[in-house]
């Protein structure tokens, strides 16, 4: 019997009736304990059950057939498999999770932007200059300052660039973000008040 809540599709969390809801409150609890519930809804409910038809159906369906030597083979081999299975669905299940917090962490942004405050989201700190535009700055510089060069500032830019790209991939903030133009501005880790550059998107 597989784990329920694999069988949901989950939507964020405004939209999550009770019964959902209920799904992503125990889904924080389960992914605390991540290869134990692996080893259970890979190897034990998806790689066992197979294991035990695939010996039983070469023993035309007579369970006096079945030999144990085959089965414990088979047994393992189908939990290593269960193994993987349970991963890539551990996997899917908690990426649904973690876009849900995402989902609810660029919802608050939008509204700390629109009061006229600063957002910070990952390595961005994110502010409204006006109406027409925003301001994306960077949390952290990843050079010393004696290893500032032309490299590396394209190399922040990117790297900011590539962060704000994912941001406007949620539905809410795309919204938000319209027809507005967004500049760059990137800092050094020396606290000075003027940006190493300042780059319009």
């Amino acid at each position: 019997m597989a784990d329920p809540i694999s069988q949901q599709t989950l939507s964020p969390m405004k939209d999550l009736n009770k019964k959902g809801q209920q799904f992503y409150r125990q889904w924080e609890e389960r992914r605390k304990n991540k290869w134990l519930w692996v080893f259970i809804n890979g190897s034990v409910y998806w790689g066992l059950p197979i294991a035990i038809v695939t010996v039983f159906s070469r023993s035309n369906f007579h369970i006096e057939n079945m030999k144990l030597s085959e089965l414990a083979i088979s047994v393992i081999i189908f939990g290593i498999g269960g193994m993987g299975y349970g991963l890539s669905q551990f996997k899917r299940i908690d990426n649904m999770y973690l876009a849900l917090n995402d989902d609810d962490e660029i919802e608050k942004g939008i509204q700390t932007l629109k009061a006229g405050g600063i957002w910070n989201y990952e390595n961005l700190k994110i502010s409204k200059k006006d109406d027409e535009m925003l301001i994306i700055q960077n949390e952290l510089f990843w050079f010393e300052e004696k290893e500032i060069s032309t490299e590396n500032i394209n190399e922040c830019l990117n790297l900011i660039r590539s962060d704000f790209s994912r941001l406007q991939k949620n539905k809410e903030f795309k919204d938000y973000f319209g027809t507005r133009k967004a500049m760059i501005q990137l800092f050094d880790n020396t606290g000075s008040n003027t940006p190493l550059v300042e780059k319009v998107i």
